[in-house]
């Protein structure tokens, strides 16, 4: 699509929808400006985002709204409608778990999904149902509301167990009235929207002046609740609050295509609650932008929004405040904090972000839905993402015992069945750029080539030098093959012809390339421990032809040294068990020639040349 197949565009605030070819939707947007905004993705500054956009596009459509308010509502619903290829979605983007108490007489508390109007309170989002279990076992420990007859309240003519144990009131059976429960419901309600101080200085008072009235049995049951509220919400009236703050935080962590944000709710100065998100389609996404997307759909749906949001990233401050100023109904303000206890909380709230995005990745590579092939092929430029990638490593130990290890993976998965790993032969010294070429060289011209596929990439571990080794190779082997190197210092990709390329280590691509270069390491390191163990554990009598491992033990076992094997004649030999004279004949010959042998090279240059008409003389 070009800037001359726009429509005529108002300037106006609104949303602006990208239809691709077939009408589908595939990016969504709000703007103060309509044609303003729009208009830059037609520039020739635009983000490569922006561009790839407006090439796929085939046609505009936009809609006019009253505010900006209002554009950034609608943008909401229409990602979630249509969850276009370009937005940054929500990957689990189900509805939000609410509390619910009811409005009645005697109120009930249930779970739900649905927010409707019919005079309810509603208390959340909660991040998932079972931490809505857990409040709601809470509350039923501490206060004393009817959970098991119905909505609307069914008559009963005799109570429930919970009646029994002291944690219903009973109003089934018309053992409350509605005042003394409508004060259960009071405290229900502190509790649930944050004041765990209020709610327990509350039954300390009830509780101080019913024993006061010499009510002991209802002080008892006072200080019942007041112990379980101490108990179960770690609340200690003793501490001095450091901060009376009601308010939220949140942090933003980026991977790729993947993201995560967290939010943190803080009542009277004590955390109570938190909510986590994970969020993909986020490649060529801003901070803001994931940040933005978060909020849309939480705070679209939250009860209660507290006076202040701490944000990590620079929004549209005045739009966002407004928002959610209409959601609140009262005045909220939106702050990214510079200094003060404020910024401790928004390094909490991103070290969590990034923590919690790790633990998604992790969770998805056990899955074997690794998520770093398509994010490497964004990442590097590949035309196509790599489905099969093949690492090699090079080990050795002083030069000595150099091996080879080329390790498979296969859609991010490993596939251990096709691991090769091969001895490194024509060194004398080491030289890793020598042992890169011949390893890549054969595995492309030798068995291996007819055994194994051709994988679409090559990861070599090191820097640029092993990456030209591994080129000649290719080259040599008439094969023409994308290759990336990756250093270990700074964890840094190395590309052919281009700028070394730094992520951060959460970045799935740069996690896919990690975990394939630290198993081509392991595997070759394991294969040169074994080559060095099985050359420190030979023995001579290995080169004896038709001495195999019995014979060589039993000889081993006989003599106490190779001299007093050599001192042995064939009749002696042969009487060992599983010898045979035609082995022990073999080994008297063998040691015979190795001593002539050894003479030879211990004789003066001048006498060997000698002997051999002259042709060492030079």
């Amino acid at each position: 699509m070009t800037a001359a197949e726009l429509p005529v565009l108002p300037t106006k605030p609104g949303c602006y929808l990208f239809h691709a070819p077939g009408g589908e939707v595939i990016y969504v947007g709000k703007a103060v400006n309509l044609r303003s905004r729009v208009r830059s993705y037609f520039s020739a500054t635009a983000a490569q985002k922006a561009q790839l956009i407006r090439n796929r596009a085939e046609r505009l459509e936009f809609i006019v709204t009253k505010s900006e308010v209002e554009a950034l509502i609608l943008e909401a619903n229409l990602i979630k409608r249509f969850k276009p290829h370009y937005n940054v979605l929500l990957k689990d983007d189900k509805s939000y778990p609410f509390l619910k108490l009811t409005r009645e007489a005697y109120p009930m508390l249930l779970f739900t999904r649905r927010v409707l109007k019919d005079g309810a309170t509603y208390f959340g989002p909660y991040p998932n149902p079972g931490a809505v279990r857990k409040v709601q076992e809470l509350v039923g420990a501490i206060f004393p509301l009817r959970q098991n007859s119905g909505v609307p309240l069914q008559k009963r003519k005799k109570p429930c167990l919970r009646f029994h144990m002291g944690r219903c009131l009973a109003p089934c059976i018309d053992n409350v009235s509605e005042e003394a429960y409508a004060k259960v419901v009071r405290q229900v309600r502190a509790f649930l929207e944050g004041d765990v101080a209020g709610t327990a200085e509350q039954l300390e008072s009830e509780m101080r002046a019913a024993a006061a009235r010499q009510d002991f049995e209802l002080a008892r049951l006072y200080r019942d609740r007041l112990q379980a509220l101490q108990r179960l919400t770690g609340y200690d009236s003793d501490v001095t609050r450091a901060s009376e703050d009601d308010l939220d935080f949140l942090g933003v962590a980026q991977a790729g295509n993947f993201a995560m944000v967290q939010l943190f709710q803080m009542r009277r100065g004590r955390v109570v609650g938190r909510d986590k998100r994970f969020l993909t389609n986020a490649e060529g996404a801003s901070p803001a932008e994931i940040l933005e997307r978060f909020m849309a759909d939480y705070y679209g749906q939250a009860m209660q929004v507290p006076p202040l949001v701490l944000v990590p990233q620079e929004i549209d401050l005045d739009v966002w405040s407004a928002f959610l100023s209409e959601r609140a109904g009262k005045r909220v303000e939106l702050r990214v904090p510079q200094r003060g206890d404020k910024v401790e909380l928004m390094g909490m709230a991103e070290r969590n972000a990034h923590t919690g995005l790790e633990a998604e990745l992790a969770l998805l590579e056990r899955r074997g839905e690794a998520p770093g092939v398509k994010e490497l092929q964004a990442l590097v430029g590949l035309e196509s993402a790599p489905y099969r990638i093949e690492g090699f490593d090079i080990s050795n130990l002083m030069g000595t015992h150099t091996v080879a290890s080329i390790v498979v993976f296969e859609g991010g998965r490993a596939r251990k069945s096709e691991y090769r790993k091969m001895r490194i032969t024509g060194l004398t010294r080491p030289d890793d750029f020598y042992a890169m070429h011949q390893a890549v060289y054969r595995r492309f011209t030798g068995a291996l080539a007819d055994k194994l596929p051709v994988p679409d990439l090559l990861l070599i571990d090191g820097g640029k030098g092993q990456l030209s080794a591994a080129r000649r190779a290719l080259k040599d082997a008439g094969l023409e093959l994308p290759l990336l190197g990756l250093a270990k210092k700074q964890e840094t990709i190395i590309r052919e012809g281009a700028p070394e390329i730094l992520v951060p280590e959460t970045h799935p691509a740069l996690r896919l390339l990690i975990n394939i270069r630290d198993e081509a390491h392991r595997t070759a390191v394991g294969f040169n421990r074994k080559q060095r163990g099985a050359a420190m554990t030979r023995s001579v009598l290995d080169d004896i032809p038709g001495i195999g491992p019995a014979r060589r033990d039993a000889l081993l076992a006989r003599f106490s040294s190779i001299d007093e094997l050599k001192s042995a004649g064939v009749d002696e030999l042969a009487r060992i068990p599983g010898m045979g004279r035609v082995a022990a004949e073999a080994v008297v010959a063998f040691f015979s020639a190795f001593d002539n042998e050894r003479a030879s090279v211990l004789k003066a240059p001048e006498v060997r040349a000698a002997e051999t008409g002259g042709a060492e003389a030079g």
